[in-house]
């Protein structure tokens, strides 16, 4: 089994981005008002269908990008990107001087993430057209 790195590049970027989008980007959008106020269930909402976004796009595209074997395209994708966001929130949390909570929990989200994103790359695979049955 070839890795490609191309396809484990495009993933990882699209992550990233979408991650840095959801993280930043929204709550500016929103406001402080709607973060803690009654609204903020819905922002929860938001934030955790973002977020299941960013895996299964990310994972879909590098499987796509890949042509093959998707379900481990995309779960290098997503455990390897946990493991950069987790790396750039340690590293935030040591710049600001604020509190890191993402330690403890990191085990879960590696193995969630990266099977919601081996999950698309699968799909991605399965949705090539097989030549051989024409």
């Amino acid at each position: 089994m070839i890795i490609n790195g191309k396809a484990l590049l495009w993933g990882i970027t699209i992550y990233l981005g979408l991650y840095i989008f959801h993280l930043v980007l929204l709550p500016t959008l929103i406001g402080q008002e709607a973060a803690t106020g009654e609204h903020k269930e819905l922002l929860y909402f938001v934030n955790q269908a973002l977020g299941l976004a960013t895996c299964l796009v990310s994972g879909f595209v590098a499987a796509r990008v890949a042509g093959h074997h998707g379900f481990v395209h995309g779960g290098i994708v997503g455990a390897v990107s946990t493991i950069i966001t987790a790396l750039l929130a340690m590293l935030w949390a040591i710049v600001t001087d604020a509190k890191f909570y993402g330690l403890e929990t990191l085990p879960f989200w590696l193995l969630i993430n990266a099977f919601l994103c081996a999950f698309a790359g699968l799909v991605a695979t399965n949705m090539v057209e097989d030549d051989s049955t024409v």
